[in-house]
């Protein structure tokens, strides 16, 4: 960044655009400007130069244009070490600068503590080859206080719009390897015959929750009972009523009531009649009764029986908890490796 990074606040972003500032923001607005464009300079040329020392292209560029190779290369190729040089005077200065600036504003913790957290300034300003393209974080650095200035706005460049779909894919499929590694290991621990993970299921998450879960369990119960018997009560009562047929024709005592002269029939089917709808009345009282509050404590109770058992049975023998616990790593990783920023492709 550059000498003036920390400048003060802007609360209205338009006032800098406006230019509706002070002269000393102004000035440091300029420098900031300034620098930019001679990294961005020094950076160029850096590149080209480096491009033109090797052979093949520095032959294609004379083909091409013989008195600019030449004027470059006597010019600026061959001075190349003290015109970066002139380039890192005024990059040193402006660490110097930036470095007085965060001592006198009291910036950091410490007055020394400047060119660590500037590194890429301060190693920028190394001539040599490995460290002048930790120039270009000079650039990236003053571009986003800019962007916090709202002298620009940068998330409406197509350049960044790019590099951020780039690097949302880069970061979700390195996040999803770590994932689906992670959860891998977890179930590979519970299919060894390690207990500790179910064990701490049943403790920590589900027994807490006991009594939730058996509310919640009895309540889906009577709805779908509920619902069910809703839906088929027709049926149910044909089948009653057919099995009621059948236990009238196989009773002996009944058959035998029939041979009753002129009643036996008649009574035969009064008593079909009313054991079938005895039985179709007994059922629609029992399911309009499971919203009792007798019945939600019958079912709350055998919930809680079945769950209590099925718990202390896994936290000893870890069986059906580990089970599902395996299945439930395997669907969250199944989840995890879908690839979402093909839809913005897509």
């Amino acid at each position: 960044m550059s000498a003036h990074d920390e400048g003060p606040d802007v609360t209205n972003p338009l006032d800098v655009v406006a230019g509706d500032r002070t002269l000393s923001e102004r000035l440091f607005l300029l420098w900031d400007l300034g620098i930019i464009a001679l990294v961005s300079l020094n950076l160029a040329l850096i590149i080209f130069d480096a491009l033109f020392a090797v052979g093949p292209l520095s032959n294609a560029f004379a083909a091409i244009w013989q008195g600019g190779h030449d004027w470059y290369e006597s010019r600026i190729h061959d001075n190349f070490f003290a015109i970066d040089l002139a380039f890192v005077a005024i990059f040193v200065a402006d660490v110097l600068a930036g470095w007085t600036l965060a001592i006198v504003q009291k910036r950091y913790y410490r007055w020394f503590f400047y060119p660590f957290a500037r590194w890429y300034d301060v190693l920028g300003c190394v001539p040599v080859a490995g460290f002048r393209f930790l120039r270009v974080l000079r650039v990236i650095s003053i571009v986003m206080r800019l962007q916090r200035l709202g002298v620009i706005d940068i998330r409406n460049w197509a350049v960044y719009k790019t590099a951020m779909v780039y690097y949302d894919i880069v970061v979700e499929e390195i996040s999803d390897r770590v994932v689906i590694k992670v959860l891998a290991g977890a179930q590979e621990e519970l299919q060894s015959g390690g207990q500790e993970l179910s064990r701490k299921v049943v403790q920590d998450v589900l027994q807490p929750r006991q009594q939730r879960l058996v509310a919640s369990a009895s309540t889906h119960i009577e709805n779908a009972i509920i619902s069910a018997y809703q839906a088929n009560r027709e049926e149910l009562q044909g089948y009653v009523a057919n099995v009621v047929n059948r236990g009238v024709d196989n009773n002996a005592a009944l058959k035998n009531l029939e041979r009753v002269p002129m009643l036996g029939s008649f009574v035969s089917r009064a008593l079909d009649d009313a054991i079938s709808e005895t039985v179709n009345n007994v059922l629609d009282e029992a399911v309009a009764g499971l919203s009792s509050s007798d019945f939600d404590n019958l079912v709350q109770n055998i919930t809680d029986s079945v769950l209590s058992r099925l718990l202390a049975d896994d936290i000893g023998q870890t069986s059906e908890v580990r089970d599902a616990v395996v299945e439930i790593l395997e669907l969250v990783k199944e989840q995890v490796a879908v690839q979402r920023w093909r839809g913005h492709f897509e």
